[in-house]
């Protein structure tokens, strides 16, 4: 098992390429409300419309250089503010795989309050001098919602990032390329508790139907502690019903939550995140697989994910833990 170990520097440049990952969204609402309270203020009203420009400009690759060069310190910056860990129990696998054209899903769990161990994937695909050509143009997929946002979503498209779409990652795949998603996404926010780790994925067929229909292998990937990088509050009962909370997080894509980090600040914690990947699942390319083949596939990368969990949760402090699969 090869490891590649990371961080903890909590310098005040790092803290500032963090915050530039993670805070710009409040910056960004800041500047807007700033910009609302003098309207109609010329240099207001210019600002605003810049923002709205931003929000809806063209953001495809190719990007400009000085943004990707903007993204690579980013994520040396956050690989050294974190005590990270990344480690491939079968890289060797993965990476042959890769040169023969072999797509791949990566499926990370959990999403926690936001899934910063991302960082991790994001340095090896992108800023990792033994990283092959194969795999340097790997994608990451998103909620859509972080993509309507002005500088937010040049950002983490320099990042590495890009909406969700089944038809985007369906063509991503069929580019022979490696996608990596959170497969349960932000209802896994809706069910996080303390104690546990949280992961919803027996509903989860469509990136197994993907998978199968394009011939990607599924690789299931977990990333401990990183329920400890932030503090929350979740809307929910008794204010609410816990329906009510799901049907607002399906329509707005982002789970409706307040969360905190460092001196109450977007600044998460400098929780210790290790994440273990496991061996590549094989799946047989099937143009029209039937609902039984998918949800026997799906079966098979939970009990991958679910072993995974089991086998490495001793060496990281988390033996105690149980891991709750919704």
């Amino acid at each position: 098992m090869k490891t590649m170990a990371m961080g903890g520097e909590g310098s005040p440049y790092n803290h500032l390429m963090v915050f530039l990952w993670l805070g710009i969204v409040h910056l960004v609402l800041a500047v807007v409300g700033v910009a609302c309270y003098f309207a109609p203020n010329p240099a207001a009203v210019a600002t605003l419309a810049g923002l709205a420009v931003l929000s809806v400009a063209p953001n495809k690759a190719p990007y400009p250089v000085w943004g990707l060069g903007l993204a690579r310190a980013i994520m040396r910056a956050a690989k050294r503010y974190f005590p990270l860990s990344l480690e491939w129990e079968d890289e060797a696998g993965y990476l042959a795989a890769a040169a023969r054209g072999t797509p791949t899903v990566i499926g990370l769990e959990p999403h926690s309050v936001l899934p910063l161990s991302i960082v991790s994937f994001g340095h090896y695909f992108s800023c990792t001098p033994s990283t092959p050509q194969c795999v340097r143009d790997s994608r990451a997929l998103a909620t859509g919602t972080i993509f309507l946002i002005p500088v937010l979503r040049q950002l983490w498209s320099w990042l590495g990032m890009d909406p969700i779409s089944k038809s985007y990652m369906r063509r991503l795949l069929e580019q022979k390329r490696t996608v990596l998603i959170i497969p349960g996404g932000v209802a896994e926010c809706l069910h996080m508790r303390a104690g546990v780790e949280t992961i919803y994925l027996r509903k989860r067929f469509g990136f197994v139907k993907l998978a199968m229909q394009t011939g990607a292998q599924l690789i299931p990937a977990f990333t401990f502690g990183q329920c400890d990088a932030y503090r929350y509050w979740r809307l929910g009962p008794p204010l609410c019903s816990l329906r009510m909370v799901e049907s607002l997080a399906r329509v707005a894509r982002v789970a409706p939550i307040f969360f905190w980090g460092k001196w109450g600040s977007p600044m998460p914690r400098q929780a210790a995140m290790h994440t273990v990947v496991g061996r590549a699942i094989p799946v047989t390319k099937t143009d029209f697989p039937s609902k039984e083949e998918v949800a026997a596939k799906l079966q098979e990368f939970i009990d991958a994910m679910e072993a995974l969990f089991i086998k490495h949760r001793g060496r990281f402090g988390f033996q105690d833990t149980n891991l709750v699969i919704l």
